[in-house]
């Protein structure tokens, strides 16, 4: 198995998806949560975790090895909750699997630039800084191509995101990385979209905000799964 995933609960799937330079772990605890009434198949992106640590590193790749998975499982329906690169990917497989009926986008960006300054400054400085690293440790060659990674993708446009025409939560902190603008401009352009920024909180929402994170999420699978 080149990507790893673990498969928690029954009910309708639910495809979780983590961050650059996380693993699946940070969905424990709203795996906890929500098991009871939904099937959480949490999944470890190419390079991250317990996965295979070759191949492209692109938006179009993780987005094909999430398929994949999808198939694997043989699932007919599914929604996405992603985080991040996450969202990401979540927003990149929305536009070539029909099978995905609804998304929750925690903090994604439309473009790199959708990152404030600051953390790009910090990212070109750990590009400068990992060679050193690189030549011994294959983490720090990992961390160079995922970090390289966050600065040359995603390019969503208006036209895309437009074309995405299933049911979208959007959240965000109010202290996020990303851009406020950015965020504004995601949540314009889905269709059908509804957007929160929770307040007092960081780009990382599943621990700044999990509570209300929790609540908005419950409340939108709720009403997306209303047939």
């Amino acid at each position: 198995m080149e990507i790893y995933y673990e498969d928690h609960g029954k009910g309708f799937p639910i495809l979780l998806l983590h961050g650059n330079q996380e693993n699946r772990k940070i969905y424990d605890r709203l795996i906890g949560d929500l098991e009871n009434q939904y099937r959480l198949i949490a999944i470890d992106t190419r390079y991250h975790g317990k996965s295979i640590k070759s191949g492209e590193v692109s938006l179009n790749q993780f987005a094909l090895d999430v398929k994949n998975v999808a198939d694997e499982l043989h699932l007919k329906a599914y929604d996405v909750i992603g985080f991040s690169d996450g969202a990401n990917i979540a927003l990149t497989l929305a536009g070539m699997d029909e099978r995905m009926k609804s998304m929750i986008l925690l903090s994604p960006n439309s473009t790199p630039k959708g990152i404030k300054a600051i953390y790009r400054i910090g990212m070109i400085s750990q590009l400068i800084l990992l060679p050193i690293f690189m030549i011994y440790n294959k983490k720090a060659r990992r961390m160079f191509k995922l970090t390289q990674f966050m600065l040359k993708e995603p390019h969503f446009d208006y036209d895309y995101l437009h074309s995405l025409k299933i049911p979208a939560l959007l959240m965000s902190g109010e202290n996020d990385m990303i851009k406020a603008s950015d965020i504004r401009f995601i949540g314009e352009s889905l269709p059908y979209c509804v957007s929160h920024v929770m307040e007092n909180s960081s780009h990382f929402l599943l621990e700044d905000a999990y509570n209300n994170v929790l609540k908005e999420i419950r409340g939108f699978l709720y009403a997306s799964h209303q047939n």
